[in-house]
């Protein structure tokens, strides 16, 4: 379990994380989503060691990664992509991974295995002997994974690894993801690309104004968005009727009434919005729709919505 707890990051006085707590289980992929950008790339930066908070802890299974700015044993546990690739143009693919494992102080005796298992994994086998200005440029977002699982990290923070990807490249990036979250690896992903990546997730945490404000099973949260979403519902005879068991329902909040349309936010589930609809159509309510207005997690939680 990793978690980020009361962390707060300031950027030219300026607030990027603010008390900023967050609890990651093992072997999810977890979504960071929101509209806060910045916010999202900062608590991945956090992870992997590119900035040091100004207060609060990164900790995996309780203990701190890092320790007075100092890196503990916890962390080789932990590789981080940036979203931002820096290449050395004038190395080769083996030459930059071999510099990148004398990084991570990977001993030298497995540095051939380690190279031949990321190649394999990411596919680029065929360019171990070119020189990095010599490799398409759509296979850069790959290479820069392959060079960060190549101290076999257990937890993986990654910003915006799709970036640059065409749709065939993009599935390509999820079944390598798929497949180290089946070897047992955690993943923690800032993308552009929500909500596509929807049903690739299987937790999220939505981040706005530096703060983590609802985060868990990507269900669970879709759940708790879905009661914030307002109901429409159409009222042919009986508005009277209507208003009254709406006011009485303790789940019924923010009715507003547009000529025969009746707008409310409803914060139960689909066994007491039943129970809703009989107690209309009992008490004289004739209604004609009922429906929900679907909109994304993002928005819910951004208050993007009336």
């Amino acid at each position: 379990m990793i978690e980020f707890r009361n962390i707060t990051v300031k950027e030219n006085d300026k607030l990027i994380l603010d008390d900023f707590s967050l609890v990651v289980p093992d072997r999810v992929i977890m979504g960071l989503v929101g509209g806060d950008d910045i916010a999202k790339s900062c608590v991945l930066s956090v992870a992997g060691g590119l900035r040091q908070p100004d207060l609060g802890q990164f900790l995996l299974d309780d203990e701190p990664v890092w320790e007075e700015g100092q890196d503990t044993e916890n962390y080789g546990l932990i590789g981080y992509m940036p979203g931002h690739y820096g290449f050395y143009d004038l190395l080769s693919l083996s030459e930059y991974l071999e510099f990148f494992l004398s990084l991570y102080r990977v001993n030298s005796r497995y540095w051939d295995k380690r190279m031949e298992a990321v190649l394999t994994l990411i596919d680029m086998k065929e360019y171990e002997d070119a020189y990095i200005n010599e490799i398409p440029a759509d296979r850069y977002p790959f290479l820069c994974l392959g060079k960060t699982l190549l101290h076999d990290p257990e937890w993986l923070f990654l910003d915006d690894p799709f970036l640059g990807l065409n749709g065939s490249g993009r599935n390509k990036m999820i079944r390598i993801l798929l497949s180290l979250q089946e070897q047992g690896k955690s993943i923690v992903i800032h993308s552009q690309l929500f909500p596509e990546l929807l049903d690739f997730y299987t937790d999220v945490a939505v981040i706005e104004g530096g703060k983590a404000i609802a985060s868990g099973l990507i269900q669970d949260v879709y759940e708790i968005a879905m009661k914030e979403s307002p109901v429409r519902m159409h009222v042919i005879a009986g508005m009277d009727e209507a208003l009254a068991v709406l006011k009485q329902n303790r789940l019924v909040e923010r009715v507003t009434v547009n000529e025969m349309d009746v707008i409310f936010r409803f914060n139960g589930g689909a066994k007491e919005e039943a129970e809703l609809l009989s107690d209309l159509t009992g008490n004289g309510a004739l209604v004609q729709n009922y429906m929900r207005k679907h909109v994304n997690i993002e928005q819910i939680f951004r208050g993007g919505i009336g």
